[in-house]
Parts: C-alpha cells; structure tokens; sequence
C-alpha cells in the first residue's frame, strides 16, 4: 500500500491529468464546432445507423427530453433524420444524412490528430498497458471489480 505522500503525488498527477485532457478536449471541440454529445452521438450513429431515441439515451447517459432537444437541433442542422419505424410505428430511428456523414468523418480526423499528437512517443505495448490500467481505473471508481 503506498504511504500517505505517494498517495497525494498521485491524486495530484490524476488531478493534473484529467483537468489537461479536459483543456486539450474543450480545444478540440471548438475545433469540431459541436457539444460533445452531439459528437459523440454522430459517432455512435456511423457505427450504428438507425438507433431509436430511447437506445440513444441510454448510450449517452441522459432523459429522453435531452435526446429529442438534441436531435431537433442536429435535424436543423441537416446532421441527422428522424424516421419512424416501419415495421414499429411507435419507435423513431435516427439516421445519419449526408452531412453527417462528413460530419463524423472530419470529427475522426481531428481526433485521430489530437491522439496522435498525445501518444507521439508510446509504442503499441504501451498504449495497450494504458487501456488497461485505465480501464481498471474506471471499474474501481464505479465500485465494480
């Protein structure tokens, strides 16, 4: 068990960390002109195509009402279609338009730079040691082993 000076050497490297990736990401999202959730939603539909409103709040962690704001303000944009299901009149799919599509295709190639620019000097081993440790981060700060 690290004693108590490791212990805050620590949370202050996670502090220091989580509030720069926070710049860096603010910066990026300027760069891409779009909420993060908007963002991350695009991407969601690239792989996933068709998600009905209700998969979509639940993939992004908000209410329905977040999803329909967020939606009518990306289908003004021409970023995405609501469609109704046809084989399910009472379920509305989402679906990526044109626009979109380059949309999220611009959103990868700025993120491919900014990761890039991040893991400039870590070889693949590494990387894959930090997915891992952080991944066991991330169950430990759910409270899930």
């Amino acid at each position: 068990m690290p004693d108590e000076m490791q212990s805050v050497e620590d949370w202050e490297l996670l502090a220091q960390f989580a509030q720069t990736y926070r710049s860096l990401s603010d910066v990026f999202m300027e760069q891409i002109t779009m909420h993060r959730s908007q963002a991350t939603l695009l991407c969601k539909l690239f792989v996933h195509d068709g998600l009905t409103q209700s998969e979509i709040a639940q993939q992004l962690s908000v209410q329905g009402a977040t999803v329909t704001d967020m939606l009518q303000r990306m289908e003004e944009s021409g970023l995405v279609l609501r469609r109704r299901d046809p084989d399910d009149n009472r379920l509305v799919r989402v679906y990526l338009t044109d626009a979109g599509r380059e949309k999220e295709r611009f959103i990868t190639e700025q993120f491919m730079k900014l990761e890039n620019a991040i893991f400039a000097d870590f070889d693949e081993s590494e990387r894959s040691a930090l997915r891992q440790f952080l991944n066991r981060l991330l169950r430990n700060m759910n409270g899930k082993r």
